[in-house]
Order: C-alpha cells, then structure tokens, then sequence
C-alpha cells in the first residue's frame, strides 16, 4: 500500500516537474521573441490633404536588409493606414514591383504599370518622394523601368525621370525642367501642424547656379526659414573639410536667451543639406553653440499607429 502510494506521489511530481518546466520555457522563449523583435524604422514619404509630401519615420517591419527595406519602403508608401492622421498614400495600391537592380550608384526600379499621374506636379511628387527616400551618399540617382521598359516621362507628365537624383530636392512647387536642371536645391525644414499634430517638413528653394555662392545660399536658406523674427547671420559663413560654420545673430535667442533643441536641429539639418557639407558648427555672437542631441532625433517625425 505505501509503495502504492509512493509511486502515485512520485508520478504526481514528475508530471507537475515537467508541467512548471514547459511553462517556464514557454514564458522564456516568448519573452525571448518579444526581446528579440526590434524596430526596423525607415523613412517614408505620405502626402497630405494640400499635396505637401511629408517624410515620417515609420516601422516597416521587414528583415533589415537592403533590398527587403526598399521593397517594404514602397509598400509603406501605398497604405492607406495613416489616413486618420492626415496622411495619404503616394502610390497606388496596384503598384508592385518587378525587380530592382542596385549597380554601383544607381537604383533601378521596374514597376507595373500603376504609376499613375494627372500632371506634371502628381509625376514631380513621385520624382521628389523617390528622390528624397532613396538618393543618399551611396545612391546618387534612381531610374524607372515600367514592365522591363526603360520610360523617360510619366503618361499625362512632362517631366523627365531623369531627375530623380540626389540634387532634386523635395516640395519643389515648380515642375519646369529648366528649373529643375539649371539650379540648385536648398532645402529648409519648417513646421506644419496635420490633424493636431506637428511635422517638420522639408520645402526646396532653387537658387539660379550662376549665383550659388556659399553666403548666397545660407541667406537664401534663412529667408525662407518659417520663425518668429527674421534669422541673420551677423559674419560671413566659411566651409572647410565639409565643416560649415555659420555666425547667427542674437537676435535669434528666445527671452531666456537660449536657442531651443528643436529649432537648433531645424537649423543644423537644413545647412546639411548644402552640397558638400558633413557637419554644421552654429556660432551666435562668436560662441560655438553645442547641441547634445545628434540631428534628425527631434525632427524625424517618427509615427505609429
């Protein structure tokens, strides 16, 4: 009768050892899943109810590979999520792609025959979205096939796809091939407010090449820079091994006589986008201002849903 006994309890706790083993590991490989499952954050272009594009950085989910992030990055560009947000896709649903061919430093994509545009501004839209998305220091220029054909324009477009390059800008507002080739592209990061929520968005001003002076085009920049009093600078800029230095006036300090986190880094990523400059060093009355925030931090209007 014992040994009866003391075989039901010692199989009692056999099962229940084996029981509490399965759910701790159970428990351990989720928690290891949930641990092990990271943000694939990319850059994404959605336009709003104005047609302004507006780049957010969003969690596309795929494997972080090149070539899974660009196909995931258009998919992400045809959704219709974010339209509670004011957000609207770029692309339509049917757009698929074909194939895509990365070859020294250039991107190649073959679509199916769904880009479709009404103009040269909708065709300009795509230009600069696919400009500002995939042109960076490896990718200089994208070229558009449409079902294994090479296009040089859009159905309804006359704009040439041959500018989609690193110099094409974003929010453009003129389609004029002229302007488009025979100027270069200055871009400013100003605030716009989308369904109670505010987004920096980038807006191009082409300045004439012929005038494309370093002091030139930091004026022209802080002309067109969206803030409470006009931005100056008060000596001229300098840019040397791809370090610009540019000399602000006070008249920028806010009653604290402080710069704000956000507006520094509205200012340091619009002077990046200078040709060939690395890093910005902002002076205001001969002090070199540091900022212990690396740019793009603040201002990527990172969403999700």
């Amino acid at each position: 009768m014992h040994k009866k006994y003391l075989r039901y309890i010692t199989l009692t706790s056999l099962c229940l050892l084996v029981g509490l083993s399965y759910f701790f590991t159970a428990d351990n490989e989720e928690t290891a899943v949930e641990t092990k499952k990271e943000e694939n954050m990319q850059t994404v272009i959605f336009k709003d109810e104005t047609d302004t594009l507006i780049p957010v950085s969003v969690d596309i989910g795929n494997e972080n590979e090149q070539e899974n992030n660009y196909r995931g990055i258009i998919e992400m560009m045809k959704s219709s999520d974010y339209e509670t947000l004011g957000l609207y896709p770029i692309f339509d649903k049917q757009l698929e792609i074909n194939t895509l061919i990365i070859e020294n430093d250039q991107l190649t994509f073959d679509f199916t025959n769904h880009l479709n545009v009404q103009n040269d501004q909708e065709a300009l839209d795509i230009c600069e979205a696919l400009s500002y998305v995939f042109c960076n220091d490896e990718i200089q220029k994208v070229n558009i096939q449409i079902d294994g054909q090479t296009v040089s324009s859009l159905e309804n477009s006359t704009v040439p796809l041959s500018c989609i390059t690193s110099q094409l800008g974003i929010n453009n507002f003129e389609s004029s091939t002229s302007d488009l080739y025979k100027t270069s592209s200055v871009i400013v990061y100003n605030e716009k407010e989308i369904a109670g929520q505010t987004y920096y968005v980038p807006v191009t001003t082409r300045i004439d090449d012929l005038e494309s002076s370093l002091d030139t085009k930091v004026s022209l920049l802080l002309d067109n820079f969206d803030y409470t009093t006009k931005i100056t600078t008060d000596q001229q800029c300098s840019l040397s091994d791809g370090i610009l230095s540019v000399y602000l006036s006070s008249t920028i300090l806010d009653d604290s006589e402080t710069i704000s986190p956000v507006l520094y880094q509205r200012l340091e990523k619009s002077l990046l986008s200078l040709p060939d400059v690395y890093q910005v060093d902002i002076y205001i009355d001969g002090q070199l201002i540091e900022n212990s925030e690396e740019v793009s931090s603040i201002i990527d209007n990172k969403i999700q849903l």
